[in-house]
């Protein structure tokens, strides 16, 4: 197994649709583009912002292939292949591998949920198997609501789990943040992935993040990171603002479909998100982008 490292700003894309729900196959290399242009390092394909738990099996299974055929070679590709059926992960493993995914990663099943940190490593380690060739990387977010520990997690599965990557860390426990950081040293990638504490993991050491909002606004958080690493608090200070005046605006509007609409400031429209998530038309929707474009100064 090839080991991955890495690093910078890798977006979560969103998957488009068109109004009646179908994938807008003709915008995905468009979306890639953008990323490229932006200096965006990586792509997360069908997680959450990519509405990966909403599509059917070979949707999935296509959308891997489109995001493959327009961003390989350009960008390190991550195939989210999380699912409820266990036999289903294999699959879209398998795809992965084949397609020339740099990494697998998946959130644990949120119905019949892992009791403990034990159980959790265990159907991690049954994940990861199914793709031996490339690392795997556990996504630990609040959205699967288990209280579980992922910087035990990580003690566990070091000795259990030989293709671990790392952690997609989506959560606000910086605590365990650093505790996850302390035990990975240059073992395992932990990115960060809650993109309204941004500054605040730069400040904790962290050198990679998977975020949704990268895929509208990568350059200010470029240009914050680039301020820190000059010790220019207020420059932090006023780019977190509008970080924060986007979130604020991306939560006021639903989080994800509103987050879909804002790729209007890229000139892409996204389309609707899929129930039971909110629907909004492409008016609200381009309101919404022209809200982002002041907040952002745009």
């Amino acid at each position: 197994m090839k080991r991955l490292k890495l690093s910078g700003l890798l977006a979560a894309p969103f998957t488009p649709f068109t109004e009646d729900g179908s994938i807008d196959w003709i915008k995905i290399p468009r979306l890639a583009d953008a990323l490229v242009a932006d200096g965006v390092s990586g792509a997360y394909v069908c997680g959450t912002t990519g509405e990966g738990i909403s599509c059917t099996l070979e949707e999935r299974k296509e959308l891997l292939a489109a995001w493959a055929a327009a961003a390989k070679g350009r960008m390190a590709l991550i195939a989210h292949t999380g699912a409820s059926a266990l036999g289903e992960v294999e699959v879209l493993n398998r795809r992965a591998v084949e397609l020339g995914y740099d990494a697998v990663s998946a959130i644990p099943t949120t119905f019949f949920r892992p009791a403990n940190e034990e159980a959790l490593v265990e159907y991690c380690r049954l994940v990861a198997s199914s793709a031996p060739e490339v690392p795997f990387y556990y996504y630990h977010t609040m959205n699967a609501r288990l209280e579980l520990s992922p910087s035990r997690f990580l003690e566990l599965a070091s000795d259990r789990i030989p293709t671990l990557g790392g952690i997609k860390f989506n959560h606000h426990n910086l605590y365990e943040f650093q505790l996850c950081k302390e035990f990975a040293k240059e073992r395992y990638d932990i990115v960060f992935g809650v993109d309204e504490f941004f500054a605040g993991a730069l400040a904790l050491g962290a050198t990679a993040f998977i975020g949704s909002t990268y895929n509208y606004s990568a350059t200010l958080y470029q240009d914050i990171w680039e301020a820190f690493r000059l010790a220019d608090w207020p420059l932090v200070q006023e780019g977190m603002r509008k970080v924060c005046k986007g979130v604020k605006l991306l939560n006021q509007y639903g989080g994800l479909p509103a987050g879909k609409a804002m790729m209007g400031v890229k000139g892409l429209d996204c389309g609707p998100a899929r129930a039971p998530l909110r629907q909004l038309n492409a008016s609200q929707r381009a309101a919404i982008a022209d809200e982002l474009a002041k907040c952002l100064g745009l």
